[in-house]
């Protein structure tokens, strides 16, 4: 399965980084395409790349294998990302694994751009039919206050637990050796999800961040929920909003996906605050190739 997944992440590697030579987002959490659109919660549900970016535990959850691409534009400090990745969970045994890597680029307003790199892998599988674990190892390597570079490890875990098939329950920390930047906050999370029928989905997450460099606080919390309406197995749009406990804004989303069940998708996510100081607005965009197992 490993080989086979890097095989197929460094060929969508070459192709990413010709069409992208300059690349990153708002923010440095990156909840991908999808989960932008639903308000960033998807915890629960964490199928494909959203696993490895928000609950590892989560890619065991759907028999894929697919190589994506994703780009995400900060309207605010200028940022962007890059993100690449091949996850497959369709192994006998329902063993997921994942290889990623996420660029990160932003000028604020100091004028010093900044640049950043992580690169991991994911595995994750059920320990009985119902529930799931799963877990990240993160390579980082950052600048510091001081412009100083640094590299280091850290990790996430995570779990999902399906009671019925029309309900998801997640827990998930991140960055669990804390390296103290922003670009890997530590922090833990959690959410449900709530499958009514097979084309409709309803996401409510809550998330706690360690806040750095500001005196005034340590930590925040951020609350967030949104819903997935497909249509015929060929699309879906997605809305949901919620409330960023780090940049004190609210905010609303909106997102849509095209989909060739044989071929891939393209999806396309929306985040624009509608309360606090400092608003910004953050867009999304990914492409998923689906890869026949073997």
């Amino acid at each position: 399965m490993v080989p086979r997944i890097l095989a197929s992440l460094l060929a969508f590697l070459l192709g990413g980084l010709a069409l992208n030579s300059d690349v990153r987002a708002d923010g440095t959490l990156f909840p991908g395409a999808r989960p932008l659109g639903s308000g960033g919660a998807m915890r629960a549900v964490a199928t494909g790349d959203a696993g490895p970016m928000l609950n590892p535990s989560g890619i065991s959850l759907m028999r894929a294998y697919a190589v994506e691409s994703g780009y995400q534009y900060g309207k605010t400090a200028g940022s962007q990302d890059m993100r690449l990745s091949a996850v497959d969970s369709t192994s006998g045994f329902n063993l997921g694994g994942a290889l990623y890597y996420t660029y990160h680029r932003e000028t604020p307003a100091d004028g010093v751009t900044r640049t950043n790199h992580l690169a991991g892998g994911s595995l994750s599988f059920p320990i009985v039919e119902k529930i799931f674990v799963g877990g990240n190892v993160k390579w980082v390597r950052f600048r510091d206050a001081a412009d100083a570079t640094h590299s280091a490890f850290t990790f996430d875990a995570g779990m999902t637990v399906r009671p019925i098939p029309q309900i998801s329950i997640a827990a998930v920390g991140y960055n669990l050796r804390d390296l103290g930047t922003p670009w890997t906050p530590r922090g833990a999370g959690g959410g449900v999800a709530f499958i009514p029928m097979p084309t409709l989905l309803f996401a409510f997450d809550t998330v706690w961040t360690k806040v750095y460099g500001d005196p005034t606080r340590d930590q925040a919390l951020q609350y967030m929920g949104g819903g997935e309406l497909s249509f015929a197995a060929s699309a879906a749009i997605r809305a949901g909003g919620g409330y960023d406990g780090v940049t004190r804004n609210g905010y609303a989303s909106g997102g849509l996906t095209w989909l060739s069940p044989e071929m891939g998708a393209i999806d396309f996510g929306l985040r624009q605050d509608v309360s606090g100081v400092e608003r910004t607005t953050i867009v999304g965009v990914s492409v998923r190739l689906f890869i026949p197992s073997m």
